[in-house]
């Protein structure tokens, strides 16, 4: 019963600070977004998180971020989906996000990014071997595939993705592989990376994300990115999840028009 009732607190905080962050146009969409089934509030701010890194739009990133973190653990998610980000979106990106992250803190008591501890890298040997091991798990059977591919296009990416990419970045504490597939999905989807997403929409449904919550995590981005964008992300989770493209989307886009 008690966490029953601090989640409808917890609801209707979002709800009343959506209104005192976003535009009323905005905040009706997002309203619309937040309210879906599939996914939690939570997990579609995290997915946020990720879009808005990808669009470099700092004001909304903002918005987000002050929204999402009232507590440790909430810094933490939201410092890992950000922290990840900068594998696909680089450091520039990664940069300006955590300035955001810092003046979002600004006022907010006991919350200090600097607590952080940063991950120290490993020797490679441990970085390799704990990598293929996080890699296979995520990509299964697809695993020597894609790592002979990156290899052959080129030797260095082929090494820092499975060391530096799974063996540091993702391999870390303070977010699960699924929330951080999830957010992968999300930022791949900004991106209209299609042969990473391929990949990633694979990965999540590998380490446990429902096919469902992977649509809706591409279907979060409606608030964020151009729905171009999302149709064709939708288009590819239809061909490997063999589900079909929610109708319900239509009703977002109208919303958002």
């Amino acid at each position: 019963m008690e966490r029953w009732l601090f989640y409808l607190r917890k609801m209707s905080f979002i709800s009343d600070r959506l209104k005192e962050l976003f535009p009323s146009e905005h905040y009706r969409l997002l309203q619309r977004i937040l309210s879906r089934k599939g996914l939690s509030k939570n997990i579609r701010l995290l997915c946020s998180l990720a879009y808005l890194q990808a669009e470099g739009d700092w004001t909304n990133l903002r918005r987000v971020l002050d929204l999402y973190i009232e507590n440790e653990g909430d810094l933490i998610r939201a410092y890992e989906v950000l922290l990840q980000g900068y594998l696909f979106c680089g450091y520039p990106r990664a940069i300006e996000s955590f300035f955001c992250v810092n003046e979002a803190l600004d006022g907010k008591k006991n919350l200090d990014i600097s607590k952080i501890k940063p991950g120290i890298l490993a020797d490679s040997d441990s970085l390799l071997k704990r990598g293929e091991t996080l890699s296979r798990i995520v990509h299964k059977d697809k695993y020597d595939k894609i790592k002979r591919k990156i290899d052959e296009l080129c030797p260095d990416l082929g090494y820092l993705m499975i060391a530096e990419g799974y063996g540091h970045i993702l391999y870390r504490e303070g977010l699960n592989s699924r929330l951080r597939e999830l957010a992968i999905v999300a930022t791949l989807t900004s991106l209209d990376a299609g042969r990473q997403l391929n990949s990633h929409i694979r990965g999540a449904r590998n380490v446990g994300c429902g096919d469902l919550e992977i649509c809706e995590a591409i279907v979060t981005g409606m608030a964020w990115i151009e729905p171009g964008k999302i149709e064709k992300s939708l288009k590819l989770w239809s061909s490997i999840a063999g589900g079909e493209r929610p109708n319900s989307i239509d009703n977002i886009i109208f919303w958002r028009v």
